[in-house]
């Protein structure tokens, strides 16, 4: 982990850490102090003196106490979302230079209020679900068939785009996919505390996470066969027009979730249920999902 000669651009890395130590203790109030209290420019030397020292115990010590002061900000409002996007990109960031996925992981877990699941919800949580799921495995369709079995309101990409697009919200120095990344967790949020839900896609289950909201996280996903038989049918489209959608569109949905979440898009750890959707069709999935839900709720 040396500065010299290497393509990692250590001195971004360092700018970036002190500046969000600044912004997260100017937003957090915080009577801790700064992490970094010196002038920018004696900040950021030191900084990287402990990267080429590869003083990673150092290092973790800061990042946790940023993180620390992010959570404050939580408790009091304001720009808790968007400092934690960016403290969440910097850990990725300095852990894969620093090889140390384990401590990357540690912090997510101890950042985040995890109640995974509908058996933690309390009186005052509703009922919510969320879905992902691979192009062609039918999960909007599920998802829309679902919240009618319930009674309860279905969001997908057109009505989460309409209610993104409603919001006036300016963040200095934030634009583009990163600030439709935090409104976009703002309206899922909203939704989840607004009544019972189902939501389709957009790292869903991952922003209720981070917000501590207990959610049903259900990953459903079918044979790459089925998928395609699916679109051509569904799409009008031929097999080579079909595979290319899902190639494209599943893509879309890997780079996006893993760069926002620092996870894996998929990975089976992070859902509390998934489905193969072709062993069940469509409705079959349904019935499913709506006797988990039930199962949930009753063993509360």
């Amino acid at each position: 982990m040396k500065p010299e000669g290497s393509k990692v651009n250590y001195q971004e890395l360092a700018e970036r850490f002190y500046t969000l130590d600044t912004e997260v203790y100017e937003a957090s109030g915080s009577e801790l102090g700064k992490v970094f209290p010196g002038p920018k420019h004696i900040s950021v030397k030191q900084i990287l003196k402990d990267f080429e020292r590869e003083d990673t115990e150092k290092l973790k010590d800061e990042l946790i106490l940023i993180g620390n002061m992010i959570k404050i900000i939580e408790e009091n409002g304001g720009r808790y979302e968007e400092l934690f996007i960016r403290y969440e990109h910097l850990c990725n960031d300095m852990m894969a230079v620093m090889e140390d996925d384990g401590f990357r992981d540690q912090i997510s877990k101890d950042f985040t209020k995890d109640r995974h699941g509908l058996m933690y919800k309390t009186e005052k949580d509703h009922v919510v679900i969320c879905i992902a799921r691979e192009t062609g495995a039918g999960g909007h369709e599920i998802g829309s068939r679902l919240a009618g079995r319930l009674g309860f309101s279905f969001y997908d990409d057109s009505v989460l785009d309409l209610m993104i697009d409603e919001l006036d919200e300016k963040m200095p120095g934030i634009g583009g996919k990163d600030l439709h990344f935090i409104k976009q967790s703002h309206v899922i949020k909203e939704i989840a505390k607004a009544g019972d839900s189902v939501i389709v896609g957009r790292s869903c289950g991952h922003v209720l996470m981070t917000g501590g909201i207990p959610r049903l996280s259900v990953f459903i996903g079918a044979p790459y066969e089925n998928r395609v038989r699916r679109k051509m049918l569904l799409n009008n489209q031929d097999r080579r027009e079909a595979e290319e959608f899902i190639r494209k569109t599943d893509k879309r949905r890997k780079t996006s979730y893993d760069y926002y979440t620092g996870k894996k898009w998929g990975n089976p750890a992070d859902f509390d249920i998934c489905i193969n959707s072709a062993c069940y069709g469509i409705d079959g999935t349904v019935d499913l999902l709506e006797r988990l839900v039930q199962y949930s709720l009753d063993k509360k």
